[in-house]
């Protein structure tokens, strides 16, 4: 991992966090690739897939560089985004919902890092104890108020990528989707969004 942060502009100390389960996890970048033969090395492997990410952050490096988060909070929001909903459109606000929550200290409260956290299967259901689990990527729990998780909890398409590293500015602080059409719906405000689960109540199995 030292050699590879020594090699690549974009990986840092961070990864190197011990709260992490996988140190290059959102940092390669998904894609086909093809290798030689069957015994190509895990090294060749992990730098093919760090060089195509090099090659997608590269026409952002100044934007990166002069963010007010650092690239491992900027793939951190992107992953969890990229696994909270269906429409690939729909990401932009997410990420705008997950950045201001944090601005305000307010837990992002992302059933999908629970799930994370946990390594769950994404269709289980969890009980209240497995919500407020304290785990450095459960955002679901009151100890998160203000923080994000460890590291990416996924890997991360180009276009949520360069949402989260220029990010739309909302008032957004709450979404919830519709199950069955996958359509996503924003709120500035909790009276909103209660209406909105409520609505979805069936459709959506009682969430």
């Amino acid at each position: 991992l030292q050699t590879l942060i020594n090699d690549y502009w974009f990986l840092s100390e961070d990864i190197l966090d011990s709260d992490i389960y996988y140190p290059l996890e959102g940092y390669m970048y998904p894609d086909t690739y093809r290798f030689a033969s069957k015994s190509v090395s895990i090294d060749t492997i992990f730098r093919k897939l760090l060089t195509q990410m090099d090659k997608v952050l590269e026409p952002e490096k100044d934007n990166i560089k002069n963010n007010k988060y650092s690239l491992h909070e900027i793939l951190t929001f992107a992953s969890v985004a990229e696994l909270e909903v269906r429409r690939p459109e729909d990401r932009k606000n997410v990420i705008s919902v997950f950045m201001n929550r944090y601005e305000k200290k307010i837990q992002l409260g992302s059933d999908i890092t629970t799930r994370y956290s946990l390594k769950v299967p994404a269709n289980q259901v969890l009980s209240s104890d497995q919500y407020n689990t304290i785990n450095a990527y459960n955002t679901r729990s009151s100890t998160m108020a203000g923080k994000l998780p460890a590291g990416p909890i996924a890997t991360i398409s180009k276009d949520t990528i360069y949402a989260a590293i220029n990010p739309v500015n909302t008032g957004y602080l709450y979404f919830i989707s519709n199950i069955q059409t996958g359509e996503t719906f924003f709120f500035e405000n909790y009276n909103g969004f209660v209406n909105k689960k409520n609505e979805l109540a069936k459709v959506n199995g009682g969430y």
